[in-house]
């Protein structure tokens, strides 16, 4: 074999081999989190919310802010990466219709960086300890049910598949989840009274439209000193990219009500917060963009590149093939023309 051939056979297998890197190595390497992620979505609706200041004040006629235009601006970010395990900071801001934050809620995770869901913490990260996903979705979403940790009740709770939709004209696959529990947030359960007068208690059930209000004959059997206990209840609808697992839309409802224990067992008194959002227009239009972004690199990665240096391979493997064949079909040419040469 011609020196030629042995070059053009090498170049070839080299382009082979690094075809089969690209496609089962470094692809899914890249195929996870970014370790610099950042991104922010953004939700709209109206919130009905106890009035904390006006109610140290004893401005019960303030008590309750009800059905205020807010916004949800919810933030994720990596905060560090570890192998697999990405540490990431999840942080929430409700504002109210003159841009002042109403409420605020700070999470740090520790997530698979392609499953999304838990893993061990980090030394040192601050991370909560969960199970299951709890801020977004695997990068490659199935469909059927995942099991999503609600930071309300602290608790895991089914996220269910009901169908496959469009979303901006993406295929999107719906998930629902549900959960209600006793409020376990400390953050939350911290900052909310956990005894009021019965006079409070009276008054601020009296604002309440007639169909929600608890029967004044158990308001008058409760204590001077009403005990409280929360209850939070989210119901949420999440839109997934079905090539990216990127959330392209989002529906939650949150709410957290107080109850305390009557004489018959528990009763419902009023609700602390109460806030139904859903993504806009301008968000669900950026996460479309963006998964069909991912979407094309995510092709070129893992498909373009590795096919197109296969093509390549072809180029040096076929002139390698000719470069081989050619010596033999020389010398069967000088063979026939030394037949054909008249003896002297």
């Amino acid at each position: 074999m011609r020196r030629s051939s042995w070059i053009l056979t090498g170049s070839a297998v080299a382009l082979v081999a690094a075809s089969a890197v690209m496609r089962f190595s470094v692809c899914p390497a890249l195929h996870q989190i970014p370790s610099d992620a950042d991104g922010t979505f953004h939700y709209k609706g109206t919130a009905s919310l106890l009035n904390a200041p006006a109610l140290a004040a004893g401005d019960r006629a303030h008590a309750f802010l009800r059905d205020l235009p807010v916004t949800l601006d919810r933030r994720i970010t990596v905060k560090d990466t570890s192998g697999r395990t990405a540490v990431v900071l999840d942080s929430a801001v409700l504002r109210g219709p003159d841009g002042k934050p109403l409420n605020a809620a700070k999470h740090v995770w520790a997530v698979d960086r392609r499953t999304l869901v838990d893993r061990p913490a980090p030394a040192g990260s601050g991370a909560e300890k969960h199970t299951g996903l709890v801020f977004s979705w695997p990068l490659d979403p199935e469909k059927r049910d995942y099991r999503f940790w609600d930071s309300g009740i602290r608790k895991t709770v089914p996220a269910r598949y009901t169908g496959q939709e469009t979303v901006n004209g993406r295929d999107a696959y719906r998930y629902d989840i549900e959960a209600t529990g006793p409020l376990a947030d400390p953050a939350t359960v911290e900052a909310l009274p956990k005894v009021l007068p019965r006079s409070a208690v009276a008054a601020l059930t009296a604002v309440l439209p007639a169909a929600r209000r608890p029967d004044e004959a158990v308001l008058a059997d409760l204590p001077e000193a009403v005990p409280l206990t929360y209850v939070s209840t989210t119901v949420r609808t999440g839109w997934v990219d079905a090539n990216t697992g990127l959330s392209l839309n989002g529906v939650l409802r949150q709410t957290v009500l107080a109850r305390t224990q009557g004489a018959g067992g528990p009763v419902t008194l009023f609700p602390v917060t109460d806030v139904a959002v859903k993504g806009t227009a301008a968000s669900v239009r950026e996460q479309a963009h963006d998964a069909s972004t991912a979407q094309r690199v995510w092709w070129w990665l893992s498909t373009g590149v590795p096919l197109g240096l296969l093509v390549l391979a072809a180029l040096p493997a076929g002139l390698a093939v000719r470069s081989a064949r050619r010596p033999a079909a020389d010398r069967g040419t000088a063979g026939d023309e030394h037949e054909g040469t008249p003896a002297a």
